[in-house]
């Protein structure tokens, strides 16, 4: 390197020049942030310093690294760099440092160090004797529109010696000492680990220094790229802005990141004597201080100089939650994805393509051998924005809903591949913020609004949290070995197992395994057949991933800053009343009315799932927002057709759904009969009435009487209702019944419900016949908790998060999850 420096500066007057009056520059020292600095009086970076870096400016001139735009004395270094990317090494006219480089892209692209950092790792390496550094876009990058690393002789920046001294202290501690001791006097603040990366805070200088070092390029990528997660995030969608600094040295690779808030200080656009023309870029960001202009040069005090470091970092509540990022946790949770007798996979990280898994007497067949369970772990530890690392073929959404359908999807996580009777099952280890990003973007469209969505990730949270505090209690319960079926693992499902034998005569018996049920005999001889959904149903994992659960989908639906705001900004947050994790249900649309718990579940109810209007009045009487008035607030929120607000909430094929908050179903007599026959498992013969018996606060109905001249039967609960009088299931029982003749004139209800309460008592035939039963409804879902659609409406009213899940959940709390919480709830699964 030395010889081309002084092969290209005997060629080249004007840079030579400048190399030699470098020598002679006047400096100055002094301390900032318990770092001594140098002070730089340069004239020749005048250029660069007072540069116009706008979009318009850039555009507008010719790219002065670009090769035909060079001097034609300036030559070059070729450096290939990974994936064919290429560079040309030059050196700079105007140095600031000694040995200053310019090591320039072969193509003209924007500076932006996405999927670059490998390549100053490796021109690190290669010049161990340079510091290679990068100024971001609008951090002091004089071509912005131009890719560029520069690079100098080591042991020229203050910074980056200060660094060193710190990281041969700690190489010289056992990694033990390093993690566990007590740190805090310590400049280097340990963080957290990636493979064999470290990073570490640095507690000197100025905001927002962090030091990163590792043993091999690949695990300093992946905590570099860890890192960028944490940072702040602009608005604009661009890269953050940052200053970037890589050497080698002791067999590591070492960076130091100097996180910024702006391109300029606030000193350097005043007026008179207030001005002072300094433009910070990596070596002033470094502790080598640039001024071109001798006044400022002369008048510089660390006073002042802290004034203009402070300006274009991070402030200190900024720092603070890139600090909280880097060390944050979370829990991991177990999703099962599919079920099959044949499971094809794809792993991404060795590139072997699609692979089969089948179920074969009672094991896993793969890659011919027989295994009880196979393991697929994720490369690094699951984080936030985890990578994709495989691939599900073939795996089915919406199971029994009317939107089914089969999908590719691609994961993060781990993946375990299971027996379960005599299937296969696919499940997903992942953590559990990681988890939100995909159900929060899969239960809606990702560009739906911040509030909105943060709404969602706390309730998401909660009740996945929820469930696996659930999980982990019913496998601490006495009972679990105890003399009862499999899936009778709980109070509800114990009482109907207990009520069924003792009552063997008492009615229809609802069979599906592993759900509560209660089969007895009511008065008027009507059997009673309740069953209700999700009550720790999961015996191999937490949760699922279809809508029985939560909608996950992968990482391929965790798109969008809006998603990712959202749940760093809610990270951990959940639902709390009385000390506990609320269950935090919902549902596509209340009807205009929220629903209680125990209409849907168990005969149990919660305060905070109460009946409550869905309305700008009812929250307004609740001190919820702002006052109510005008002729929308008695108006539910749900009741909209907004598309703009409709097309944020609900994909692509919810968006099929267009009555979701008023809606019909038709069917003619006979096959309203089969279908309840069929869904039912027991013939009821013809239909002669749907009587309501009881129905919760939104009138959704929690107990049906289905009469037929074969069988009659009461019906409940909510979903119950919804799937016997529907080839899938209706969308809500908040529902009327009307009935019309073979013409097509109505027949009052009344009418009907007595006749066949007459039959019911005699036998008697009633005289009346339908041809046609009508069912009007009222939402889309069960209607307990959260209406999304109308939580939708009120972000779009200016409503904030917390308003949001006040309103829905009454008298709930939102609080950072612990162990001791999450330890004090029994929750279970919701169905929407």
């Amino acid at each position: 390197m030395e010889k081309f420096i002084n092969d290209q500066l005997s060629r080249w007057p004007s840079a030579c020049e400048n190399f030699r009056a470098l020598k002679d520059v006047r400096t100055r020292r002094m301390t900032v942030g318990g770092l001594e600095v140098t002070v730089q009086f340069n004239p020749a970076r005048i250029r660069s310093t007072a540069a116009d870096v706008g979009k318009e400016a850039v555009k507008s001139r010719k790219c002065f690294l670009c090769r035909e735009n060079r001097p034609v004395e300036q030559i070059h270094l070729r450096f290939d760099g990974r994936k064919s990317k290429k560079y040309d090494i030059l050196v700079n006219p105007y140095p600031i440092l000694a040995g200053h480089l310019v090591i320039a892209s072969d193509r003209h692209v924007p500076q932006n160090i996405w999927k670059r950092y490998v390549d100053m790792l490796d021109l690190a390496r290669t010049y161990s004797g340079c510091t290679v550094f990068y100024n971001g876009p609008e951090c002091g990058a004089s071509a912005p529109d131009h890719f560029h690393f520069q690079a100098a002789l080591r042991g020229q920046m203050p910074l980056e010696c200060d660094v060193d001294r710190e990281l041969e202290k700690i190489r010289a501690m056992s990694a033990g000492e390093t993690r566990g001791r007590d740190a805090r006097q310590d400049v280097l603040e340990y963080l957290t680990a990636v493979q064999d990366a470290e990073i570490f805070h640095y507690r000197k200088f100025v905001r927002g220094v962090f030091v990163m070092r590792a043993a091999t390029v690949k695990s300093a990528a992946k905590m570099f790229y860890r890192f960028l997660d944490c940072v702040p995030v602009r608005d604009d969608g661009g890269e953050p802005m940052f200053n970037l600094f890589s050497w080698y040295s002791a067999g590591e690779y070492r960076s130091v990141a100097v996180l910024r808030s702006a391109h300029r200080p606030g000193r350097y656009f005043a007026d008179g004597p207030e001005r002072i023309m300094i433009s910070p870029g990596c070596a002033d960001m470094a502790g080598v201080a640039v001024a071109p202009v001798e006044a400022d040069f002369d008048r510089l005090t660390p006073e002042i100089l802290g004034e203009i470091y402070s300006d274009v970092t991070l402030s200190e509540e900024a720092e603070k939650a890139v600090l909280w990022r880097l060390t944050r946790t979370q829990p991991v949770l177990s999703v099962g994805i599919m079920s099959s007798e044949t499971i094809t996979f794809e792993i991404l990280s060795d590139g072997a393509g699609p692979r089969s898994a089948s179920f074969r007497e009672g094991k896993i067949e793969y890659g011919g051998a027989l295994y009880d369970e196979l393991f697929f772990e994720a490369q690094t530890p699951s984080m936030m924005f985890a990578e994709p690392t495989f691939v599900l073929h073939g795996v089915t959404i919406g199971t029994d809903f009317h939107w089914e359908r089969k999908m590719d999807q691609t994961f993060a996580g781990s993946l375990k591949i299971i027996v379960d009777r005599d299937r296969l099952t696919a499940v997903n280890i992942i953590g559990v913020e990681d988890y939100l990003l995909s159900v929060v973007s899969s239960e809606m469209k990702p560009q739906a609004s911040v509030e909105f969505l943060k709404a969602h990730a706390v309730i998401s949270r909660s009740w996945v949290m929820a469930r696996m505090a659930g999980r982990k209690h019913v496998a601490e319960r006495p009972w679990k070995t105890g003399p009862f079926p499999e899936g009778v693992d709980n109070v509800p499902a114990i009482v109907s197992y207990l009520d069924s034998v003792r009552n063997p005569e008492g009615g229809h018996v609802c069979g599906e395994s592993g759900a509560p049920c209660r089969s007895d005999a009511s008065v008027g001889k009507v059997p009673l057949h309740i069953k209700w959904y999700g009550r720790e149903e999961h015996r191999l994992f937490d949760v699922c991933a279809d809508d029985h659960c939560q909608r996950y989908q992968g990482v391929a639906m965790a798109v969008g800053k809006n998603v990712r705001q959202a749940v760093d900004a809610t990270w951990g947050q959940v639902l709390e009343y009385g000390g506990k994790i609320c269950d935090a249900r919902f549902s596509k649309c209340c009807g205009g009315v929220t629903e209680r718990f125990s209409t849907c579940w168990e005969d149990t109810d919660y305060p905070y799932l109460s009946s409550v209007p869905d309305t700008a009045c009812a929250c307004a009487g609740d001190g919820i927002g702002p006052v109510a008035d005008g002729p929308d607030a008695a108006v539910p929120f749900c009741n909209t057709s907004d598309t703009g607000i409709l097309s944020q909430v609900l994909n692509d094929y919810d968006l099929e759904t267009k009555d979701f908050f008023r809606w019909e179903e038709e069917y003619g007599r006979e096959e309203l009969s089969d279908i309840i026959s069929s869904r039912l498992g027991m013939r009821i013969g013809v239909l002669l009435a749907l009587v309501p018996l009881e129905r919760g606060g939104s009138g959704r109905i929690s107990l049906l009487r289905v009469i037929g001249t074969e069988n009659s039967v009461d019906v409940g609960k909510e979903l119950e209702i919804r799937k016997i009088l529907s080839r899938s299931h209706l969308k809500s029982s908040a529902f009327e019944v009307s009935y019309y003749d073979p013409v097509g004139m109505k027949i009052p209800r009344e009418a009907v419900e007595k006749s066949a309460g007459e039959y019911l008592r005699t036998g008697k035939m009633p005289a009346a016949v339908f041809g046609t039963v009508r069912i009007c409804g009222r939402g889309w879902g069960h209607g307990v908790g959260l209406c999304q659609i109308g939580a939708a409406v009120m972000a779009s009213r200016g409503y904030g998060y917390r308003d949001i899940l006040s309103h829905y959940y009454r008298g709930a709390s939102i609080s950072a999850c612990d162990d001791a919480l999450e330890n004090r709830i029994l929750s279970g699964c919701t169905d929407k």
